[in-house]
């Protein structure tokens, strides 16, 4: 909501930090409200939060957008598409909620068309949308929570359906949760299989990354996939789990990947899509492994 001088929470926040970036105050604002939501155990009650920030009605309708929040009269409301499924409505809300912590929202209605970016936009102005997904996280998976059940559980896809299932959450936004919380270099790749302007063959390319602050990287969109690599045996169904050289993705160094076939249907084509998740961990090589 809007403090002094019609500043928004954020903008009050970064005044008390000027060294911190925006990206870790909303994650900290997000976080001061699944306290004050007295959340301790998942899934956390999304529509609690959101009335504690004053908005009184979340309904489902059909559009073409995943959400959005209005502000009708001085009422907040928020919009769900009631055609997607429980936990991409649950990142959605999130998303709608932290728009209230964010300059702006008063002004005009906020739609969530395209979720799920890595990066912010390059700009030298606020990227609202980026930042109410790096808060979305934080409400959908609160890491003084999630960061338990990772490390309770073995590397892979298994542990982060798991998550996935206890929070409410996505598989994605498990996964770029994962990957943002991890204490070692680490990564996740959306891949299916598509052609570019030199090459018309398709082949497995990357749709979104994510990657650790630990790894001082950048996997560009549409980056291929060699067919001889690992992760591309995903495509023929085998779940694959071994250490594997990423340099194809441009990440230095061997990893522990982890990666699964799940296909999905895709509403606006009509017709089943195949899509391959990939997670990966710094593996170190045997000259670093302890005795």
């Amino acid at each position: 909501m809007t403090g002094i001088e019609g500043l928004s929470a954020l903008e009050i926040a970064m005044r008390q930090r000027p060294r911190a970036s925006p990206e870790d105050v909303i994650q900290d604002l997000a976080a001061d409200l699944v306290d004050l939501g007295e959340v301790t155990r998942p899934p956390v009650d999304l529509r609690l939060l959101a009335s504690i920030q004053a908005i009184v009605d979340v309904e489902e309708t059909i559009d073409t957008f995943s959400g959005c929040l209005i502000n009708k009269d001085g009422q907040l409301r928020v919009q769900l598409n009631a055609l997607e499924s429980l936990p991409r409505q649950n990142f959605t809300l999130g998303h709608e909620i932290c728009h209230t912590l964010l300059p702006g929202f008063t002004l005009s209605t906020n739609f969530r068309c395209t979720p799920g970016r890595s990066t912010p936009r390059q700009s030298r102005q606020l990227d609202v949308e980026w930042l109410a997904d790096v808060g979305a996280s934080e409400l959908v998976l609160p890491r003084r929570l999630v960061t338990k059940d990772f490390a309770e559980r073995p590397f892979g896809w298994d542990a982060l359906e798991a998550v996935s299932n206890l929070y409410a959450a996505s598989l994605e936004a498990t996964a770029r949760r994962f990957v943002r919380l991890s204490a070692a270099p680490a990564f996740f790749v959306r891949l299916q299989f598509g052609t570019s302007k030199t090459n018309p063959r398709p082949e497995l390319r990357v749709r979104h990354a994510s990657w650790s602050r630990h790894l001082n990287i950048f996997i560009p969109p549409k980056k291929s996939v060699p067919r001889t690599h690992p992760i591309f045996r995903a495509t023929e169904g085998e779940l694959v789990d071994e250490v594997a050289d990423m340099a194809c993705l441009r990440a230095p160094g061997q990893f522990r990947v982890s990666a699964r076939p799940y296909p999905y249907f895709d509403n606006q084509k009509g017709e089943d899509v195949l899509r391959v998740l990939a997670v990966g961990v710094n593996s170190p090589t045997r000259k670093e492994k302890r005795p």
